[in-house]
């Protein structure tokens, strides 16, 4: 697949404020594939087609597009309907799309034609993205004319070496991806004479007449030959014309006898918009975005050096360091599936309230050195927004809700419009995210709606025992992201005060997500010695589990009973069992059932009757010290239980309590009486 730059007008830029260095930035990067963007050929009235274009991230950061909308110019102003490809099936557009690094999201356009208008029906995808280069986007939704849809493979054609005299041939596919017939009007050479095609026996040279006609769908095998009378390099390209209304001209490099250098840049020009001004050159500016070097050839590529003409405000953020007269970048081959990459950053040092505008030039040993990036930007007074948190250190209970507020973060040259919480340390087995509010505050492990980035709030479940560390980043209303502080940190520290605090979860590899409504449900235990070594319904009312969620095991009208205070039925946990003042001389156990195995974690196709192997693990906690963790037992049948461990109590705390490891599997048929 074809990667492309979008080449769209930025009206303003989130500069980034990361590390720098080469190699080493967070900037997102937006590329449109196919670059055409939505492209039908013309159809009948009553006729419809689809066409889907991918918004692919190949930067480092996170890539958010935000205002998503379609503008419908057809004819009748209703021929273009938009969709949103979300795990597999077409959905409305969702009003933010966050896309990780080397991530995509795909949309869809569909097009009905309403009339037979001889004039061409328009549109676009419009949207707004954090790319630096691409804040204001406009993908267009095009209606070609009578013509099809040219699709050339391969578009590099290497004869490698070919002994003098003898001929060369190789296969070149032309295929039509278009709804209506792609005619074939013209081929054509230049560079060398010694380079020529044919269909079969018929020569194809200058204008075709009768042309080529490819129905849709189909394609030809075109074969493309070298001919050389004495040894040496030789390079062409092969022109091939047609009524594509989009590509009425495709080129083909041709080269043999020699391998050729290719150079590919990713972004072709870089739109800084709105950057903040710094004191001088000298400075380390936040205006910076990222930039990839590729090599698209047969042979190595060689970058040699690198210069910028026009002003003297755009430059490399931090340059190669090289032994003098070594190359900058030094690239092998492209092989079939992958092209090898060099990450550049280019910085921007506005000083003073102006646009500005350089050029780019990168020479090395690919045809047509330099290649050229066009660089744009203009400085504006602006300070990087401060991110500040009401609260930056909670010790909270597990299963407590808190609320993340940032409302305290400020911007001096403007207004903070985002504020952007990340949970970057958490307990193992964890799943818990901020979100903008609970469906059902009662049952915060079921989730809710996620968190709305425009407003300083967030809610958080503290879902397990342990060390939580979440960041605060916050974005100003020109797209400035906050750098001095980059992140505010919030620390949660969640310890149980209950004399004997059990904590379940567990994994399930099998299943794609394991926080989701969707997945296996194991089940905790722990039952009291009066149980007499029955489990479940057999141990009523001595076993507190899904079923028992509050026994009554100790005296009347004392705090001194367990309760379940958490049951997660559908993959992951956790599970909790809180017991306040156990009985003295008295052991308690701890158990797992595997309730649930059979679930097709809502994917299509999957057989209900498998029981999939999950991994559960028990952590004992002790007057809110962890003393004893069991670590990923196999289970794998349903009704299985997981005998973990005994806990003895007694009233000296120096020996007490005594945990003995039973690590025992059962069987139902063991467990039950």
């Amino acid at each position: 697949m074809r990667w492309w730059t979008l080449g769209l007008t930025a009206l303003f830029a989130f500069a980034g404020c990361d590390d720098g260095g080469l190699g080493s930035t967070e900037t997102p990067t937006l590329l449109v594939d196919p670059q055409a963007g939505f492209v039908f050929s013309k159809l009948a009235a009553g006729e419809s087609a689809e066409r889907a274009i991918d918004v692919v991230n190949i930067g480092r950061g996170t890539l958010i597009l935000r205002a998503i909308d379609l503008q419908d110019q057809s004819s009748s102003g209703g021929e273009f309907t938009l969709f949103q490809i979300i795990d597999g099936r077409q959905e409305a557009p969702q009003r933010l799309v966050e896309i990780a690094p080397d991530a995509r999201a795909t949309f869809l356009v569909a097009y009905a034609a309403a009339d037979d208008s001889p004039f061409p029906d328009r549109g676009a995808l419009v949207f707004e993205s954090n790319d630096p280069s691409s804040i204001a986007n406009s993908v267009p939704i095009v209606t070609g004319g009578a013509g099809g849809e040219i699709d050339v493979r391969p578009q590099t054609i290497d004869f490698g070496r070919v002994e003098a005299g003898e001929e060369s041939t190789l296969p070149m596919t032309v295929r039509n991806n278009g709804v209506s017939d792609l005619i074939i009007t013209g081929f054509s050479t230049n560079g060398s004479p010694d380079f020529s095609a044919r269909l079969g026996d018929r020569a194809l040279v200058g204008v075709l007449d009768p042309p080529i006609v490819i129905g849709s769908g189909e394609q030809i095998q075109v074969d493309v030959a070298y001919t050389h009378p004495a040894l040496g390099p030789d390079q062409g390209a092969l022109i091939i014309s047609s009524n594509d209304a989009n590509q009425p001209e495709v080129s083909v490099t041709l080269t043999a006898n020699g391998a050729a250098a290719c150079i590919r840049v990713t972004p072709d020009s870089v739109e800084f918009g709105a950057a903040l001004l710094v004191e001088n050159r000298a400075v380390q500016t936040p205006n910076r975005t990222g930039m990839t070097i590729a090599s698209c050839g047969s042979s190595q590529l060689r970058v040699d050096r690198i210069e910028f003409e026009g002003s003297e405000a755009f430059g490399l953020f931090e340059p190669p360091m090289v032994e003098e007269g070594e190359p900058l970048i030094e690239l092998p081959a492209a092989d079939e599936d992958v092209l090898p990459t060099r990450d550049l950053v280019v910085g921007f040092w506005p000083t003073e309230l102006l646009a500005f505008g350089g050029t780019m030039l990168i020479y090395s040993n690919a045809p047509d050195s330099p290649t050229r990036v066009q660089l744009f930007g203009r400085g504006v007074d602006n300070t990087c927004p401060t991110p500040a948190a009401e609260i930056t250190e909670y010790a909270v209970q597990p299963l407590e809700i808190i609320t993340l507020d940032g409302s305290l973060s400020i911007d001096e040259g403007g207004e903070v419009r985002e504020w952007r919480w990340e949970v970057v340390d958490r307990p193992s087995g964890s799943v818990s995210e901020p979100l903008e509010r609970f469906t059902d505050p009662r049952r915060p492990a079921d989730g809710g709606e996620a968190d709305d980035h425009t407003t300083p709030t967030a809610q958080f479940f503290v879902d397990l025992a342990g060390r939580y560390e979440i960041h605060l980043r916050v974005v100003d209303n020109l797209g400035q992201v906050s750098c001095d502080p980059e992140v505010r940190s919030i620390i949660i520290e969640a310890r149980p005060d209950k004399d004997l605090h059990i904590q379940l979860v567990w994994s399930t590899p099998a299943d794609p997500d394991d926080a989701d409504e969707y997945g296996t449900d194991i089940d905790l235990h722990l039952r009291h010695e009066d149980a007499e070594g029955a489990w479940g319904e057999d141990a009523a009312p001595w076993d507190c589990y899904f079923a028992n969620v509050e026994p009554e095991w100790g005296t009347a009208d004392i705090v001194d009973n367990p309760s379940l205070d958490i049951d997660d039925t559908n993959g992951a946990g956790p599970e909790n069992i809180n017991l306040s003042r156990p009985e003295e001389d008295v052991t308690y156990d701890v158990g797992v059932q595997y309730f649930r195995a059979t679930s097709v974690f809502n994917v299509q196709g999957n057989d209900p009757t498998i029981e999939h192997l999950s991994y559960a693990t028990i952590r004992i906690y002790v007057r809110g010290d962890l003393i004893a963790e069991y670590v990923d037992q196999e289970l794998s049948t349903v009704s299985q239980m997981w005998w973990v461990a005994s806990v003895r109590w007694c009233g000296d705390l120096a020996t007490c309590p005594e945990i003995t490891p039973q690590n025992v599997v059962l069987s139902e048929d063991e467990w039950r009486r």
